[in-house]
């Protein structure tokens, strides 16, 4: 994810955004800094310190590797290239992340919120006729946070529900759900890659679907101008164990994801499974925060379009299309 970071001296149209480090051993390899201009007129972008926040929470002092200033034409944008401070190398290891205590009407409840991430979508979309309501849970966890090599342990889980509400009684026809555990690390300034293990399953005794899969995915994603950006998401897999019956003629063995989109802006995001084979699967996701409408309303008008073989692990020999619209959590 990019994250905004604030640039001394820049001209109100040049807007900065950084990619975030995982942490400041990643930093002091270098990180990659973009200079926006939304102005209609070039502007001269002057590098110089500036703090970032990294994505293990710590906060890191960088310095420009060139301080020569660098115009940048209206619409566009020029990569600069930063390093952690030295004097920062051996002061921003992360600290422990603190436990979060809120005071409820059921008791006092604490964790270690912080360590919580998005992962999937979360959201409720709703469809008309048969296609009904899809619900979808997702969160990851980083369980050792700062521990060295460790930091890249993530532990995540989505539940998502097909509640029928187009019948009477308004049951919920299927439910997957989906734990997974992998390792997550930072590749380069725009390289993000995992490998690590996923279940799914329908949750029955009677019945019983489940899956388990070794993967490896990775994202690369690509400044385009004006705070938009373009990411790419391969994923492979292979299949372990048993009880899958024949999925894997339905699933395949690889995905590839797709996605443009502003931060604070429109995002538009789609996936399709099995590219090559004859029973594909994709899904649209299209996403808008309700920040940009209403003010400090932290939701997405979210819309969500599938078509193919499985949209439920119960169904994955059936062939099926759909359509809702809803709100999300997290895109």
């Amino acid at each position: 994810m990019i994250a905004l970071a604030l640039l001394l001296a820049a001209p109100q149209t040049l807007r900065i955004v950084a990619e975030p480090p995982a942490s400041a051993s990643a930093a002091d390899a270098g990180v990659q800094v973009f200079a926006l201009n939304e102005g209609s007129e070039p502007v001269e972008a002057v590098p110089t310190e500036m703090t970032i926040v990294a994505a293990d929470g710590a906060r890191l002092r960088i310095v420009p590797v060139e301080t020569t200033a660098a115009t940048v034409a209206p619409g566009g944008f020029r990569a600069l290239r930063y390093r952690l401070a030295p004097a920062m190398v051996a002061d921003v290891a992360p600290q422990a992340s603190g436990e979060t205590v809120v005071a409820t009407a059921a008791g006092t409840k604490s964790g270690f919120l912080d360590r919580f991430e998005p992962h999937e979508p979360i959201y409720g979309a709703f469809g008309l006729g048969s296609d009904g309501a899809k619900l979808q849970f997702s969160l990851a966890v980083r369980p050792f946070e700062g521990a060295g090599l460790l930091d890249g342990v993530r532990v995540a889980w989505t539940q998502t529900m097909f509640w029928a509400i187009d019948q009477s009684s308004g049951p919920f026809r299927s439910t997957n759900y989906s734990p997974e555990v992998y390792y997550q690390r930072v590749l380069t300034d725009d390289l993000v890659g995992a490998v690590g293990y996923a279940h799914d399953s329908n949750g029955r005794d009677a019945g019983s679907i489940d899956v388990n899969r070794l993967f490896a995915t990775a994202s690369y994603a690509l400044p385009i101008g004006d705070g938009w950006q373009v990411e790419a998401t391969p994923k492979l897999w292979t299949y372990v164990g048993t009880g899958y019956r024949d999925l894997d003629r339905y699933w395949g063995n690889w995905s590839l994801g797709a996605a443009i989109g502003q931060a604070d802006g429109l995002r538009i995001a789609a996936t399709l499974r099995n590219p090559l084979g004859s029973r594909r699967a994709s899904e649209l996701f299209a996403s808008y925060p309700l920040t940009r409408i209403g003010g400090g309303t932290a939701l997405y008008v979210f819309g969500q379009a599938f078509s193919g073989y499985g949209e439920a692990i119960d169904d994955y020999r059936l062939r099926s299309s759909s359509a809702r619209l809803g709100i999300a959590f997290t895109r």
